[in-house]
Parts: C-alpha cells; sequence; structure tokens
C-alpha cells in the first residue's frame, strides 16, 4: 500500500484486525524484516510495517524531514487510536522520540536493540566500525554492505558468516537500498535531548536485545531499561541485532506475551 505524506510517497505493509501494532524498522532494513512477526501478530492484531523514507519502497523527500512528523501523518491517514509501537534499532529511536512527542498516541512500546538520540559511543568501540567506514569513506558500497553484514547480522563476537540463509541474502538485498539514500541531502530530524527525557516515556517498555549485538547497543538497552519508568529488559540468548529474525518464534512469544 502507498499513501503520500508530506509530499512524499510512503510504501506501508497492512494485514489483520484488531489493536493496531505499527513496526518500525532498523536503518539496515526495511519492512521486510518484520515478516516473521506479521505472519503471526495478524491473527490477533492490526499490523501496520512502514518503510521509512529512503529504504524499502518510500521516496525521499526533497529537503529535511521528521521521522516523528511523518509517524504521525500515518496514524492519522488510518485514522487510528492509541497503538503499540515496536521500534528496532532507528526505528526505536524513532518510537523513543514519538513517545517523548505524543505519550497519547501510544500505548505500549517495544524497543528492539534500540538507537537513541544523543546517545554517546564510548571511543574504545570505535575499532567494531572501522572496516564499514573505511567502505564508506572509498565509496564502495558493496562492501559497505558486507561489514554490515557481518557486524550486525553475524555480530562482532561470533565468525563471519555464522548466520545461515535466507537471512544474508535479505539483509543485502534491504540494506544495498539503505546505504544507496542521500540522507545528507535530506536529512531525517532526530531528538538530540531524548536520552536525557527517557524518564518523560509514560508507555509501558519492552526493551530487547540479542546478547551478541555490538557493545554499543547493549549500552543503550540498559540505559533504556534503566531510565524508562515503566520498562523491563529481556536479552535473547545466540542473537545480534535483528533478533526477531534469528529468532523469530523466541521474540513473537515475548513480545505477544507483553502486548496482551
Amino acid at each position: 500500500m502507498d499513501t503520500t505524506l508530506h509530499g512524499a510517497r510512503i510504501h506501508y505493509e497492512r494485514s489483520g484486525t484488531g489493536f493496531p501494532v505499527i513496526f518500525l524498522h532498523a536503518g539496515i532494513a526495511d519492512s521486510r524484516m518484520w515478516e516473521p512477526q506479521a505472519r503471526v501478530f495478524e491473527e490477533e492484531f492490526d499490523v501496520i510495517r512502514p518503510d521509512q523514507r529512503g529504504f524499502g519502497r518510500s521516496d525521499m523527500p526533497p529537503g529535511p524531514w521528521s521521522p516523528v512528523e511523518d509517524l504521525l501523518a500515518l496514524i492519522d491517514e488510518l485514522d487510528l487510536k492509541p497503538a503499540h509501537l515496536v521500534g528496532c534499532s532507528m526505528g526505536g529511536s524513532v518510537a523513543i522520540d514519538f513517545a517523548l512527542d505524543h505519550p497519547d498516541r501510544i500505548s505500549k512500546l517495544v524497543l528492539v536493540g534500540s538507537a537513541i538520540g544523543g546517545f554517546a559511543f564510548r571511543p574504545e568501540h570505535a575499532h567494531l566500525f572501522a572496516e564499514a567506514s573505511t567502505a564508506r569513506k572509498a565509496g564502495n558500497l558493496e562492501a559497505l554492505n558486507e561489514a554490515m553484514l557481518y557486524l550486525f547480522l553475524d555480530g562482532p563476537e561470533r565468525p563471519r558468516g555464522y548466520v545461515a540463509e535466507p537471512l544474508r541474502t535479505l539483509f543485502l538485498d534491504m540494506n544495498a537500498i539503505a546505504v544507496r539514500a542521500d540522507f545528507e541531502k535530506a536529512p531525517p530530524a532526530q531528538n538530540m535531548l531524548a536520552t536525557r527525557r527517557l524518564h518523560e516515556i509514560t508507555a509501558p517498555t519492552l526493551v530487547v536485545v540479542g546478547d551478541k549485538d555490538v557493545p554499543t547497543v547493549l549500552e543503550a538497552a540498559d540505559l533504556l531499561a534503566g531510565s524508562i519508568p515503566n520498562a523491563r529488559q529481556v536479552i535473547i540468548r545466540d542473537a545480534a541485532h535483528l533478533p526477531n529474525l534469528e529468532h523469530p518464534e523466541a521474540f513473537n512469544r515475548l513480545v505477544l506475551d507483553f502486548l496482551r
């Protein structure tokens, strides 16, 4: 399905009936990352999976834009009352910003390997991103995609190729679109004070993280669980940045139990 929000086309998938659950994808993916969830959640929820601008089949606008305002416009377009938000990585950061700006529009919050606006990365973790950084500076998008595949799908503690097909091909296909998007030309807004405002989030929150994710994400998960008043954290074992794809049954069980 497609709609036009703030002058640009947004693609989203929708299935099922019931209380709405909006799944916000990671910055290395698109709405396809939630396929294992959609097939299960649609049995009891109205499942909505948008592609953020520059990802999947959504268009980039000509200039700066706001993911939060896009999400609000989509919720209004679909005439949704309060919805559950499930956000992974970048999508988690959008969910946090939305929860801070529009607390009355959400019910429960699930943050998966979430980024946080204003979160400071420690210098001792810089080496983990060196391969991807070198490829990006060289303009070698194929090498960049492969470096991100290892870092985020396999995880830095596991050998290259640890995660099997078809997830590797899916990751490379989704991320190939993302790495080609020109976010310098059309930068998305982010609340850089979010780390200082986590205590303002009132929605019941589930923080999910894979134990083999990059250290920065693990640190962010601890901060979220310790700062959001009504939050609890769960760790999915033997999973990196996309635990919902690596262990969909365990992920679905945890999240469904929380949302119910």
